[in-house]
């Protein structure tokens, strides 16, 4: 008990920093799976009267992954019970070849319009054509969240920033008389404060150990994997490595809060 009532006044608000770290990059997973998705699926169609090649579509967009002629064979052998021969023959010759634009990346709206000018102006080209999705909104939403996401993580570390050092200043005036003992008899600053690195590194590692339980018990569990995978869109699953980057996370902003707290009150 004794234990728990020391350190949770810097895991709590440790572990309530390394969660909103932690759901800013899961956030920001699943949006980059969203945007491959959505790339995947997103093609432009150039209706063109003459053969084009990669290199010439290429020239004009510097974005091409995939130039693909779309097949319209099934669209004419439709025609052939309504229409002669002879007549289907020079529909077959007059008509157009349509071609599936592929994109490395998806564009924003201004290069999109960007885009389809300059494809516009290749000799030969009668149409092209852009299409909107409609989960454009929902993708638009995830970003919006994800900045939202940003400025409560960076409002978070303020706070945990300001709480650790009030704590911190609660310890050194509990062990005032052992910094001034130690201070008499010549310790370093390092020895005077190492037992508060100590509670602190320990702090880290427990708030770092919780957080990534929890996101991993998320990744596992169906349910919360199921209502992304109904908009089609993979969960991303989380990362061990993540724990290590919110121990490194922890023990920066619990350091240097500690290391702020001791050199305010050594000038005080």
């Amino acid at each position: 008990m004794k234990f728990l009532k020391y350190h949770i006044s810097i895991v709590l608000p440790l572990f309530l920093l390394l969660f909103a770290v932690e759901s800013f990059y899961m956030l920001k997973r699943v949006i980059n799976n969203y945007e491959q998705k959505i790339n995947n699926e997103y093609s432009i169609v150039i209706v063109s009267k003459v053969p084009l090649d990669k290199k010439t579509v290429a020239d004009k967009i510097n974005n091409l992954s995939e130039l693909k002629i779309i097949n319209v064979n099934n669209v004419l052998n439709n025609l052939k019970n309504n229409i002669s021969a002879n007549s289907l023959e020079k529909i077959k010759n007059n008509f157009p070849i349509f071609y599936s634009v592929k994109l490395k990346y998806l564009p924003t709206s201004k290069e999109l319009s960007s885009m389809k000018i300059k494809l516009k102006n290749i000799t030969g080209v009668k149409s092209v054509t852009t299409f909107k999705k409609n989960y454009d909104k929902f993708y638009n939403f995830l970003t919006f969240n994800k900045i939202l996401l940003l400025f409560f993580t960076i409002f978070v570390s303020i706070i945990v920033w300001l709480l650790i050092i009030k704590q911190a200043e609660v310890w050194i005036f509990e062990h005032k008389q052992r910094f001034e003992i130690m201070s008499i008899l010549g310790a370093p600053f390092w020895m005077k404060s190492a037992m508060l690195y100590r509670v602190v590194i320990v702090d880290s590692i427990i708030s770092s150990v919780l957080v990534s339980l929890v996101f991993l018990f998320i990744s596992t569990k169906s349910k919360t994997i199921d209502h992304l995978s109904g908009i089609d869109i993979p969960f991303p699953q989380f990362h061990i490595f993540d724990s290590f980057i919110l121990f490194c996370i922890g023990i920066f902003i619990s350091v240097i809060s500690v290391t702020f707290a001791i050199l305010k009150l050594n000038k005080e």
